[in-house]
This record gives C-alpha cells, sequence and structure tokens, in this order.
C-alpha cells in the first residue's frame, strides 16, 4: 500500500494498494497456462478509483486470479 502527503501538514493521500500472494503466482507458474488477462473497472462512491485484476486459466479451462490492485488512474506505475 502507498500512502503519500502531498504537503508535510496535510493528512496522508491513498495512492494504491496491490496485492499478490506468493500461493497465487506460484500456483499460476505451476498449473496454468501461459496466458495472463487484464481487466479493470471503476469504483463509484465517495473515493473514486480503479479496480485491477489478472487472470490465467487453469487446467480446467477456469479463471485463475493472479494478482488485484486498487489505483487512482491506470497507469504503467500503478502495477509497479
Amino acid at each position: 500500500m502507498v500512502v503519500q502527503r502531498v504537503i508535510a501538514d496535510s493528512l496522508p493521500h491513498f495512492k494504491r494498494y496491490y496485492v499478490c500472494f506468493d500461493a497465487l503466482k506460484k500456483g499460476w507458474k505451476a498449473g496454468c497456462r501461459p496466458f495472463i488477462g487484464l481487466d479493470g473497472c471503476f469504483l463509484k462512491g465517495p473515493f473514486k478509483s480503479e479496480f485491477l485484476t489478472t487472470v490465467g486459466r487453469d487446467a480446467n479451462n477456469q479463471m485463475f486470479r493472479i494478482a488485484w490492485a486498487i489505483v487512482e488512474v491506470e497507469y504503467t506505475n500503478s502495477w509497479a
């Protein structure tokens, strides 16, 4: 989770939250096809942001979630 202060005396400002559990990463490497799908949706409400997710396909042709993130704006640094 990245929280940054815009001004030294200001309240913390949420930037992004990224989750990728090691077990999911290893599971994708061990049992899924070499394909990663990316998708995102906008979150509405008091905190405008975007929910990003990556999925793979397992041996049963089912979706296998690899990682997800909540970001202000979708751009390359959001996944860093």
